[in-house]
Protein backbone atom coordinates (compact mmCIF):
# COMPACT_ATOMS: atom_id res chain seq x y z
CA UNK A 1 0.00 0.00 0.00
CA UNK A 2 1.26 3.42 -0.89
CA UNK A 3 2.00 6.04 1.26
CA UNK A 4 1.67 9.54 1.38
CA UNK A 5 3.23 12.73 3.37
CA UNK A 6 2.65 16.09 3.69
CA UNK A 7 5.79 18.14 3.92
CA UNK A 8 5.59 21.35 5.79
CA UNK A 9 8.03 23.67 5.34
CA UNK A 10 7.94 27.26 7.53
CA UNK A 11 8.75 29.13 4.46
CA UNK A 12 6.57 31.08 2.14
CA UNK A 13 7.72 28.67 -0.77
CA UNK A 14 5.89 30.79 -3.47
CA UNK A 15 9.08 32.60 -2.78
CA UNK A 16 11.43 29.90 -2.97
CA UNK A 17 10.75 27.83 -5.92
CA UNK A 18 14.50 26.62 -6.28
CA UNK A 19 14.11 25.50 -2.89
CA UNK A 20 10.86 24.09 -2.73
CA UNK A 21 12.24 22.14 -5.83
CA UNK A 22 15.01 20.69 -4.57
CA UNK A 23 12.88 19.31 -1.81
CA UNK A 24 10.59 17.47 -3.86
CA UNK A 25 13.26 16.01 -5.67
CA UNK A 26 15.29 15.33 -2.49
CA UNK A 27 12.05 13.43 -1.23
CA UNK A 28 11.73 11.51 -3.86
CA UNK A 29 15.13 10.15 -4.32
CA UNK A 30 15.29 9.64 -0.22
CA UNK A 31 11.62 7.27 -0.17
CA UNK A 32 10.92 4.13 -1.14
CA UNK A 33 9.22 3.42 -4.34
CA UNK A 34 5.33 4.14 -3.99
CA UNK A 35 5.67 6.61 -1.29
CA UNK A 36 4.18 10.10 -1.98
CA UNK A 37 5.67 13.44 -0.58
CA UNK A 38 3.68 16.41 -1.44
CA UNK A 39 5.78 19.91 -0.22
CA UNK A 40 4.02 22.84 1.40
CA UNK A 41 4.91 26.12 2.69
CA UNK A 42 3.18 28.65 4.82
CA UNK A 43 0.21 30.62 2.88
CA UNK A 44 2.27 33.51 0.60
CA UNK A 45 2.74 36.40 1.59
CA UNK A 46 2.83 35.19 5.72
CA UNK A 47 6.09 37.17 5.93
CA UNK A 48 6.40 40.97 6.29
CA UNK A 49 8.98 42.05 3.49
CA UNK A 50 12.33 42.43 4.60
CA UNK A 51 11.94 39.01 7.37
CA UNK A 52 13.32 35.77 6.60
CA UNK A 53 11.50 32.37 8.09
CA UNK A 54 14.16 31.87 10.06
CA UNK A 55 13.98 35.41 12.19
CA UNK A 56 10.62 34.59 13.16
CA UNK A 57 11.64 32.72 16.32
CA UNK A 58 12.85 36.59 17.76
CA UNK A 59 9.35 37.14 18.12
CA UNK A 60 7.34 34.86 20.23
CA UNK A 61 3.32 36.43 19.24
CA UNK A 62 4.58 36.03 15.68
CA UNK A 63 5.73 32.98 15.64
CA UNK A 64 2.32 31.73 17.44
CA UNK A 65 0.23 33.29 14.80
CA UNK A 66 2.07 31.46 11.92
CA UNK A 67 2.11 28.24 13.90
CA UNK A 68 -1.46 28.20 14.25
CA UNK A 69 -0.85 27.30 9.92
CA UNK A 70 1.19 24.36 11.11
CA UNK A 71 -1.61 23.18 12.70
CA UNK A 72 -4.24 23.72 10.39
CA UNK A 73 -2.09 21.95 8.00
CA UNK A 74 -1.98 19.17 10.12
CA UNK A 75 -5.80 18.88 10.12
CA UNK A 76 -6.18 19.65 6.50
CA UNK A 77 -3.40 16.73 5.90
CA UNK A 78 -5.72 14.32 7.79
CA UNK A 79 -8.66 15.23 6.36
CA UNK A 80 -7.20 14.77 2.82
CA UNK A 81 -5.93 11.23 3.60
CA UNK A 82 -2.18 11.65 3.95
CA UNK A 83 -0.41 9.19 6.08
CA UNK A 84 2.26 11.03 7.87
CA UNK A 85 2.61 15.19 8.42
CA UNK A 86 6.55 16.02 8.42
CA UNK A 87 8.05 19.75 9.03
CA UNK A 88 11.29 20.78 7.76
CA UNK A 89 11.78 22.97 10.32
CA UNK A 90 14.55 23.16 12.83
CA UNK A 91 12.81 24.75 15.31
CA UNK A 92 9.85 22.07 15.32
CA UNK A 93 7.11 24.94 15.29
CA UNK A 94 3.46 22.99 16.19
CA UNK A 95 4.49 19.77 16.37
CA UNK A 96 3.43 19.22 20.10
CA UNK A 97 -0.10 21.03 19.65
CA UNK A 98 -0.69 19.11 15.73
CA UNK A 99 0.18 15.82 17.86
CA UNK A 100 -2.54 16.26 19.98
CA UNK A 101 -5.37 16.81 17.21
CA UNK A 102 -4.45 14.47 14.58
CA UNK A 103 -3.87 10.64 14.76
CA UNK A 104 -1.40 10.56 11.61
CA UNK A 105 2.16 10.57 12.81
CA UNK A 106 3.43 14.37 13.18
CA UNK A 107 7.14 14.42 13.69
CA UNK A 108 9.97 17.48 12.72
CA UNK A 109 13.39 17.74 11.53
CA UNK A 110 14.89 18.82 15.06
CA UNK A 111 13.57 15.84 17.37
CA UNK A 112 14.01 13.49 14.38
CA UNK A 113 17.71 14.57 14.01
CA UNK A 114 18.69 14.35 17.33
CA UNK A 115 17.11 11.03 17.34
CA UNK A 116 18.94 9.33 14.91
CA UNK A 117 22.55 11.43 15.53
CA UNK A 118 21.85 9.34 19.17
CA UNK A 119 22.09 6.13 16.93
CA UNK A 120 25.01 6.97 15.05
CA UNK A 121 26.98 8.28 17.85
CA UNK A 122 27.42 9.52 21.60
CA UNK A 123 28.41 13.09 20.27
CA UNK A 124 26.29 15.44 18.46
CA UNK A 125 27.43 18.60 16.66
CA UNK A 126 24.93 21.16 15.20
CA UNK A 127 25.45 23.73 12.94
CA UNK A 128 23.02 26.51 12.43
CA UNK A 129 22.65 29.53 10.80
CA UNK A 130 22.89 32.20 13.70
CA UNK A 131 23.14 32.80 17.35
CA UNK A 132 19.67 33.69 18.06
CA UNK A 133 18.05 30.47 16.11
CA UNK A 134 21.19 28.29 18.13
CA UNK A 135 19.88 29.57 21.30
CA UNK A 136 15.99 28.59 20.87
CA UNK A 137 17.27 25.24 19.27
CA UNK A 138 19.14 24.67 22.70
CA UNK A 139 16.33 25.46 24.31
CA UNK A 140 14.34 22.79 22.23
CA UNK A 141 17.55 20.58 23.04
CA UNK A 142 17.37 20.90 27.07
CA UNK A 143 13.22 20.32 26.56
CA UNK A 144 13.52 16.79 24.58
CA UNK A 145 16.22 15.75 27.19
CA UNK A 146 18.66 15.62 24.78
CA UNK A 147 21.38 18.08 25.88
CA UNK A 148 23.68 15.51 27.79
CA UNK A 149 24.22 14.55 23.91
CA UNK A 150 24.86 17.32 21.95
CA UNK A 151 28.60 18.60 22.41
CA UNK A 152 27.94 22.02 21.16
CA UNK A 153 24.85 23.57 19.22
CA UNK A 154 26.81 26.88 17.30
CA UNK A 155 25.86 29.40 14.51
CA UNK A 156 28.90 29.59 11.91
CA UNK A 157 30.73 32.51 12.29
CA UNK A 158 29.98 34.89 10.46
CA UNK A 159 26.59 34.40 10.42
CA UNK A 160 25.03 33.21 7.11
CA UNK A 161 23.91 35.80 4.73
CA UNK A 162 21.26 35.58 1.86
CA UNK A 163 23.12 36.13 -1.22
CA UNK A 164 25.31 32.94 0.47
CA UNK A 165 22.52 30.94 0.58
CA UNK A 166 21.78 32.21 -2.82
CA UNK A 167 24.90 30.99 -4.16
CA UNK A 168 25.59 27.96 -2.57
CA UNK A 169 22.55 27.18 -4.65
CA UNK A 170 23.54 28.48 -7.70
CA UNK A 171 26.61 26.14 -7.15
CA UNK A 172 29.44 28.45 -5.08
CA UNK A 173 31.37 26.19 -3.06
CA UNK A 174 32.15 28.92 -0.29
CA UNK A 175 29.70 28.17 1.85
CA UNK A 176 30.26 24.56 1.93
CA UNK A 177 33.86 24.92 2.56
CA UNK A 178 32.92 26.93 5.44
CA UNK A 179 30.96 24.51 6.87
CA UNK A 180 33.48 22.07 6.08
CA UNK A 181 35.61 24.03 8.50
CA UNK A 182 33.31 24.66 11.40
CA UNK A 183 32.55 20.99 10.96
CA UNK A 184 36.26 19.99 11.38
CA UNK A 185 36.48 21.73 14.44
CA UNK A 186 33.79 20.28 15.88
CA UNK A 187 35.16 17.03 15.20
CA UNK A 188 38.40 17.66 16.88
CA UNK A 189 36.51 18.87 20.04
CA UNK A 190 34.77 15.35 20.15
CA UNK A 191 31.74 15.39 18.05
CA UNK A 192 31.36 11.86 16.40
CA UNK A 193 28.26 13.11 14.48
CA UNK A 194 27.58 16.19 12.10
CA UNK A 195 23.96 17.58 12.32
CA UNK A 196 23.45 20.67 9.66
CA UNK A 197 20.31 22.23 12.03
CA UNK A 198 18.18 24.02 9.31
CA UNK A 199 16.63 23.06 6.79
CA UNK A 200 18.10 25.06 3.64
CA UNK A 201 22.15 24.70 5.28
CA UNK A 202 20.73 20.77 5.17
CA UNK A 203 19.72 21.00 1.34
CA UNK A 204 22.70 22.68 0.42
CA UNK A 205 25.26 19.81 2.06
CA UNK A 206 23.40 17.59 -0.01
CA UNK A 207 23.31 19.38 -3.13
CA UNK A 208 27.09 19.13 -2.62
CA UNK A 209 27.29 16.05 -1.68
CA UNK A 210 28.69 16.53 1.85
CA UNK A 211 28.47 13.38 3.82
CA UNK A 212 31.48 12.89 5.91
CA UNK A 213 33.50 15.09 7.37
CA UNK A 214 36.82 14.12 8.80
CA UNK A 215 35.54 10.54 9.24
CA UNK A 216 32.33 11.91 10.86
CA UNK A 217 29.20 11.15 9.63
CA UNK A 218 27.18 14.18 8.02
CA UNK A 219 23.42 13.86 8.74
CA UNK A 220 20.97 14.46 5.72
CA UNK A 221 17.95 15.40 7.84
CA UNK A 222 15.37 15.58 5.31
CA UNK A 223 16.28 12.41 4.32
CA UNK A 224 16.04 11.11 7.68
CA UNK A 225 12.62 13.09 8.40
CA UNK A 226 11.21 11.58 5.29
CA UNK A 227 12.10 7.99 6.00
CA UNK A 228 11.33 7.86 9.70
CA UNK A 229 7.82 9.26 8.46
CA UNK A 230 7.66 6.28 6.76
CA UNK A 231 8.51 4.03 9.47
CA UNK A 232 6.02 5.16 11.16
CA UNK A 233 3.33 4.88 8.97
CA UNK A 234 4.40 1.39 8.80
CA UNK A 235 4.64 1.26 12.66
CA UNK A 236 0.90 2.41 12.77
CA UNK A 237 -0.15 0.11 10.31
CA UNK A 238 1.17 -3.42 10.98
CA UNK A 239 1.23 -2.81 14.54
CA UNK A 240 -1.14 -0.37 16.04
CA UNK A 241 1.66 2.26 17.47
CA UNK A 242 -0.20 5.36 17.93
CA UNK A 243 -0.12 8.51 19.60
CA UNK A 244 -0.65 8.53 23.49
CA UNK A 245 -3.75 10.09 24.29
CA UNK A 246 -3.30 9.84 28.55
CA UNK A 247 -0.98 12.99 28.86
CA UNK A 248 0.41 15.61 27.23
CA UNK A 249 -1.18 14.57 24.16
CA UNK A 250 -4.85 14.58 25.22
CA UNK A 251 -6.89 15.33 21.74
CA UNK A 252 -10.15 17.05 22.62
CA UNK A 253 -13.41 16.03 20.87
CA UNK A 254 -14.27 16.82 17.88
CA UNK A 255 -17.05 18.95 18.81
CA UNK A 256 -14.37 21.11 20.93
CA UNK A 257 -11.25 21.23 18.26
CA UNK A 258 -14.72 22.28 15.77
CA UNK A 259 -15.49 25.25 18.42
CA UNK A 260 -12.15 26.32 19.02
CA UNK A 261 -11.36 26.61 15.58
CA UNK A 262 -14.23 28.84 15.05
CA UNK A 263 -13.02 31.36 17.75
CA UNK A 264 -9.84 31.67 16.71
CA UNK A 265 -10.69 32.05 13.34
CA UNK A 266 -13.51 34.55 14.13
CA UNK A 267 -10.57 36.25 16.32
CA UNK A 268 -8.08 36.73 13.86
CA UNK A 269 -10.77 37.74 11.31
CA UNK A 270 -11.39 40.78 13.29
CA UNK A 271 -7.95 41.37 14.15
CA UNK A 272 -7.90 41.72 10.43
CA UNK A 273 -10.49 43.58 10.14
CA UNK A 274 -9.17 46.53 12.35
CA UNK A 275 -5.96 46.11 10.85
CA UNK A 276 -7.44 47.32 7.80
CA UNK A 277 -9.44 50.03 8.87
CA UNK A 278 -6.29 51.78 10.57
CA UNK A 279 -4.90 51.12 7.13
CA UNK A 280 -7.09 52.96 5.92
CA UNK A 281 -7.45 56.12 7.90
CA UNK A 282 -6.02 59.39 6.92
CA UNK A 283 -2.09 59.94 7.56
CA UNK A 284 -2.79 62.62 10.62
CA UNK A 285 -5.44 60.72 12.04
CA UNK A 286 -3.73 57.60 12.34
CA UNK A 287 -0.37 59.01 14.03
CA UNK A 288 -3.27 60.46 16.98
Amino acid sequence: MSIRIWHQSFADLSQLPGYAGMLAEHAAASCAPGTVVDVHGVAPGTFPPGIAPVHMHHYRWAQHLITLQVVENAMQAEREGYDAFASSCFIDPGIDLARSVVSIPVISSLDVSLTLGCMAGQSLGLITLDRDTAAAQMALVRSYGKAERVLALEPLDPPVTEPELDGAFSGSAHLVERFRAHAERLVAAGADVIIPAEGLLNTIMVRHGLREVAGCPVLDSYGGLINLAELLVGLQRRTGFRTGRRGAYAKPSDAVIAHLRTISMATLENGRAVAQRAASRPANLAAE
